[in-house]
């Protein structure tokens, strides 16, 4: 028995159609899922547990840009950062990632 695949006209969106939509069309591209989402705007201050994640966040991005500068920090993290994508774990594909996940580990 035959199978029939209808062809839709438009295969997927990526964003809103227009700014007055408050949808967003989304597309995984490893799965091929898609799905849609609203994002709402918080109404309320953030929790005291929301600024304590915003503030190691930051911390965080601080001490990456740091690391970055300084060239002796650099050269052990790149070390680890190549040792970690030849070990078939390519998860960060960044030097900066890489660096800010370690970084925001042991914060």
């Amino acid at each position: 028995m035959a199978h029939v695949h209808y062809l839709d006209p438009v295969d997927y969106l990526n964003g809103k159609i227009a700014k007055r939509y408050r949808t967003i069309y989304c597309r995984r591209k490893d799965t091929d899922n898609r799905y849609t989402s609203v994002y709402n705007t918080p109404t309320g201050a953030p929790t005291a547990a929301q600024i304590a994640i915003m503030a190691k966040f930051r911390q965080a991005a601080q001490q990456t840009n740091t690391i970055m500068m300084d060239i002796d920090q650099l050269q052990a993290y790149r070390t680890q950062w190549r040792a970690h994508i030849q070990s078939g774990h390519p998860r960060y594909r960044t030097l900066r990632g890489f660096i800010f996940a370690k970084v925001y580990q042991l914060l």
